[in-house]
């Protein structure tokens, strides 16, 4: 009997973990790098249940030699992880996620809760996937805006 479970519970593990992998696709991190300059827009994603595609998602910028601004956003209880890229002029974006924006100002280098001040931000991309579909970030010639609203059952 102590045989059975303990195989019973081997198996739960690796079945966990291959979920988990093939979940993330191998990939957690999805960067967007700024044209003309040698910094970085990411989104990073941390897994907080051993077997359910959940997640933590954190905003990181990071400059040529070391990180400039982390920011812990809205997590993804299930099929929200994907977020919008907008460009509010020549150093400020703003990142839209189902539950929540975020402004990265570059110049200051910080990260702070609300929208671009411009009334029309230019999009830029999505950080998105799930399913066969690697977490990266895709340009705005890759795929086309989508407004991200949350939809319940």
């Amino acid at each position: 009997m102590r045989k059975l479970k303990n195989i019973l519970s081997l198996t739960v593990i690796t079945l966990a973990l291959f979920t988990l992998e093939s979940c993330t696709n191998g990939e957690s991190n999805a960067k967007y790098t700024v044209p003309g300059e040698d910094i970085t827009i990411g989104i990073e994603l941390f897994p907080i249940h051993p077997f359910l595609a959940e997640y933590d998602r954190v905003l990181i910028v990071k400059g040529p030699k070391k990180e400039v601004a982390r920011q812990k956003l809205f997590p993804d209880t299930g099929g929200y992880s994907s977020a919008n890229l907008y460009r509010c002029g020549t150093k400020k974006y703003m990142i839209k996620g189902y539950f929540d924006v975020w402004v990265v100002d570059l110049q200051a280098g910080q990260i702070v809760e609300g929208k671009c001040e411009q009334a029309r931000a230019e999009y830029v991309g999505v950080f998105s996937g799930g399913g066969s579909k690697p977490w990266k970030f895709y340009s705005a010639s890759e795929q086309k805006e989508e407004r991200l609203e949350a939809h319940g059952g």
